[in-house]
């Protein structure tokens, strides 16, 4: 039966055969090199972008953030 330890340590060693593996694809020519950073720039931007609102949402959820005006309050009906 593996122990937490056993699978921690596996874990990281996939990592590190897949950061080496990555970089063996990523160096082998120019073209796959900047196929490698423009996928990685897209992966960030969308990962930034889902971050940005999420947290924009948890703080309008919480009254850190208001929604709809500067003040933070709702408009006033007349």
């Amino acid at each position: 039966m593996a122990t937490l330890t056993d699978f921690v340590i596996a874990l990281l060693t996939s990592v590190l055969e897949l950061v080496v593996t990555f970089a063996d694809v990523a160096l082998s020519d120019p073209l796959s090199t900047v196929s490698f950073l423009f996928g990685n720039v897209f992966i960030l931007l969308a990962v930034g972008a889902f971050a940005y609102v999420v947290l924009g949402a948890i703080g309008a959820e919480l009254g850190i953030i208001g929604v709809g005006s500067s003040s933070g309050r709702p408009p006033r009906r007349e």
